[in-house]
């Protein structure tokens, strides 16, 4: 626990030291105003409308960010050298990735709630939208940006440069994004299997004001299956050398 405490706030303090703090959480924010303000402010959009459309904005702004903040976190400890150092001290690969899995987390929240927060305020008095769209909405974002982390965090582990393993990060994402959108090509075992591995298909559900259990159990079971492809990966490469 100590081991994974210490990879955490070393991550924090990288993180808010360096222009990656900038970077993710004003582009973020600045990304986030844009598409809400040219989606929103128009005299027909009700509050389901404009609901939907300022989460499906903040669905892209976490999935860039997620990608933008993963893509170094363990390519470049090899990098600068530092994985050997790692490889050499008392942690284990899990405490690596949990360590490093928590800080992407922890920015996940609070842009969450402390950069996305503000639009769901501006839906909830202007539009009138009901509680629990924004709420709903919210913990849509949060599952989504945590599993887009671990997907990062698993291409960080095989990539050899930052933007290989962006390349390998986007990859996944956008696979499965669009197997949805062509699972009505197969039989209906198999449209229902790619269906459900449909990323936006499940966020769509938390911005119409629903936390659907199947949805929920997705992003949690993808996370899960990546972080154990990261922790595989780095002891694979432990043992390659």
């Amino acid at each position: 626990m100590q081991n994974i405490k210490w990879i955490y706030f070393k991550e924090l303090k990288v993180f808010f030291q360096t222009f990656m703090a900038p970077l993710i959480l004003g582009g973020t924010a600045f990304l986030n105003a844009l598409f809400v303000l040219i989606s929103n402010f128009n005299e027909r959009a009700t509050h389901e409308d404009a609901t939907i459309v300022t989460f499906i904005s903040f669905m892209s702004t976490i999935i860039v960010a997620m990608l933008i903040l993963s893509m170094g976190a363990i390519v470049e400890e090899k990098t600068k050298g530092t994985m050997e150092l790692l490889y050499t001290s008392p942690i284990t690969d899990l405490e690596i990735v949990l360590g490093k899995f928590l800080f992407g987390v922890t920015i996940c929240l609070v842009i969450t709630i402390f950069i996305n927060g503000l639009f769901p305020i501006l839906l909830y008095t202007y539009w009138k939208a009901p509680f629990y769209l924004v709420v709903s909405g919210s913990v849509g974002v949060f599952l989504l940006g945590s599993f887009t982390y671990s997907v990062g965090l698993f291409g960080s582990s095989i990539g050899k440069n930052q933007m290989i393993s962006l390349l390998i990060s986007v990859l996944i994402i956008m696979t499965l994004w669009v197997l949805g959108f062509f699972s009505h090509l197969f039989d209906s075992k198999t449209r229902a299997i790619l269906f459900h591995l449909h990323i936006f298909s499940h966020f769509f559900s938390f911005s119409k004001g629903v936390l659907p259990f199947n949805s929920i159990v997705f992003f949690l079971s993808g996370i899960f299956t990546f972080i154990f492809l990261t922790l595989k990966s780095l002891e694979s490469r432990r043992w390659i050398g």
